[in-house]
């Protein structure tokens, strides 16, 4: 019976030991006789708090009800203490100044002897550092404080993603007139290895950040960043744009990107899905400003002063914004680099598997959308006005996917823009004709497929522990910067070798079916987290 019980137990607090309102809303698992507790029930703190207190309390060794068999009695005591230990963890990530009398409203529920254990377990915060990059004090959720680091994100993704979602300006660029001659697969390498570099790196970058600061790590991006553009506006050859406007632009970029995509989540609770759409919506606002202004450059003053401009404007305005780059909840001791446990759970392998597909197939039109226009007539002018318009389309669909996210679910949510991202892409593009169809393709692409982007670290945050968020999303966004990396050089190949430089099918076709498996994954992770559920209804927010 030991054994056996030791099993359940293991099995119970597998990869949660910390996680509070896992272990609470699993109780039930392991004695029937407890009332199953809806995660969507303990998403405040409080409530946490509340449904702690009375589970202990049932749990209590005094209080356990005489003639009690052995394996409930071995199980009530095992879970009793794992979830005191998980109740540390929880006051010291939430920054609680708990006392036993401190909270009216809970006092008035609970029973003598888990007003005493909670007397017993009172704690200010735990962290030397709370002071710190935490701000003056350790804030709640949901608080308007919290809208101070996202906002400073947002206006940091316009120059982190800027230079992506804007390359397309400088591959037309590169491709018809400074390299021309030069294969797209070759040029393809420079925006490539940007994105490739950026989110490859982040597992070591997230782990950084929550070591050692997310401004310190934040500085290091700006400076990088900085040296890249100014090193790319002297380079003359392919290779020497590889290393700079790529290589180092993406290294850079990766420091700046780790710290910023856990800011959001941490900040909010209810509205997780509203913050972290407005700030990733900074992104493609950095791609309608930084689109509309390279072209602007290249063609008034060179693209070599472009990319100087562009360096100094990086080093002015993302090192004011890394000022405000708070946290809420300190990060905790650790001695690893990389957060093991996470990679002992599934959901964990189904959000990288969906990032991979994602970053493999999403570039496609970003990166090709200029040469079409150019082969149906259309001028460069209009090959940069068809980024603009898939930038703003971005903006309304991040902030919106959020918002649907908050009420829907963020899983639910992005299954379906997949879905639609699909159906979207292929008949638009391939049976275009002129350039009116693009438009059309641009506007609703935008909205509708890089939702993504900002429900990622949405899904991340709701099923990992907020003191680890920069490195779980590093560890994910590795498989996505791989993804990047393979994708936009097997699209290159496609379309020298099969595509010859008249058409894009096949390579449109890579794109989309790469988007439709990234969907058939989420759909596997929207199943795995319904079977784990007591309600197990098909329609449900998730």
């Amino acid at each position: 019976m030991h054994d056996q019980v030791d099993a359940q137990l293991r099995q119970w607090k597998d990869g949660k030991q910390q996680n509070l309102r896992a272990l609470l809303s699993s109780v039930h698992l392991l004695l029937p006789n407890f009332t199953p507790i809806g995660i969507h029930e303990i998403i405040e703190a409080s409530k946490v708090k509340r449904a702690y207190m009375r589970t202990i309390a049932k749990l209590h060794p005094d209080k356990l009800a005489k003639g009690v068999d052995l394996r409930t009695s071995m199980v009530s005591s095992s879970v009793f203490t794992v979830l005191n230990e998980a109740w540390d963890a929880f006051k010291a990530q939430e920054g609680f100044v708990i006392m036993a009398s401190s909270d009216a409203n809970i006092k008035g529920d609970l029973t003598v002897e888990s007003t005493a254990a909670l007397s017993q377990t009172s704690i200010t915060s735990t962290d030397k550092n709370a002071r710190g990059e935490t701000g003056p004090t350790i804030r709640p959720p949901d608080c308007a404080f919290g809208w101070i680091p996202t906002l400073a994100v947002m206006v940091n993704y316009m120059f982190i993603f800027g230079a992506s979602n804007s390359y397309g300006v400088f591959s037309t660029y590169y491709l018809n007139q400074k390299f021309v001659g030069t294969s797209a697969s070759t040029l393809s390498w420079i925006g490539s290895l940007i994105t490739t570099f950026m989110l490859g790196c982040s597992f070591l970058t997230g782990a950084l950040a929550d070591k050692k600061g997310y401004r310190l790590t934040a500085y290091i991006g700006t400076i990088l960043c900085t040296a890249a553009y100014i090193l790319a506006s002297f380079c003359n050859h392919v290779w020497q744009l590889i290393l700079t406007q790529g290589i180092l632009f993406g290294l850079g970029a990766s420091f700046l990107f780790a710290p910023s995509v856990s800011i959001p989540p941490q900040w909010f609770s209810k509205h997780r899905g509203l913050a972290s759409g407005v700030a990733v919506a900074g992104s493609s606002l950095g791609g309608l400003w930084f689109t509309a202004a390279t072209q602007a450059m290249i063609d008034s003053i060179g693209a070599e002063w472009a990319l100087r401009i562009l360096g100094i404007l990086t080093f002015v305005v993302t090192g004011v914004m890394n000022l405000f780059y708070f946290r809420r909840v300190p990060a905790k001791p650790r001695k690893n680099i990389l957060e093991l446990q996470a990679a002992k759970r599934l959901t964990f392998w189904l959000v990288s598997l969906e990032s991979f597909a994602m970053y493999t197939g999403y570039w496609a039109l970003t990166f090709y959308i200029g040469t079409t226009a150019r082969q149906l007539g259309g001028t460069f002018q209009d090959g940069s006005n068809l980024l603009l318009v898939l930038n703003a389309g971005s903006v309304v669909g991040r902030i919106l996917a959020g918002l649907i996210a908050d009420k829907f679910g963020s899983i639910n949510t992005l299954l379906l823009s997949l879905l639609l991202t699909v159906v979207i892409e292929m008949p638009l593009w391939i049976k275009a004709t002129s350039l009116a169809p693009l438009y059309v393709l641009c506007a609703l692409y935008g909205i509708v497929s890089p939702t993504f982007i900002s429900l990622n670290p949405v899904i991340v945050s709701n099923h990992f522990d907020t003191d680890v968020l920069a490195s779980v999303m590093g560890m994910t966004n590795l498989f996505s910067g791989i993804g990047g990396l393979v994708g936009n050089q097997v699209q290159g190949v496609i379309y020298d070798k099969y595509d010859k430089h008249e058409q894009f099918t096949n390579t449109i076709v890579f794109s989309a079916m790469f988007v439709l498996f990234a969907g058939l994954v989420i759909a596997c992770l929207r199943f795995h987290i319904i079977r784990k559920r007591t309600d197990k209804r098909f329609f449900q927010k998730v």
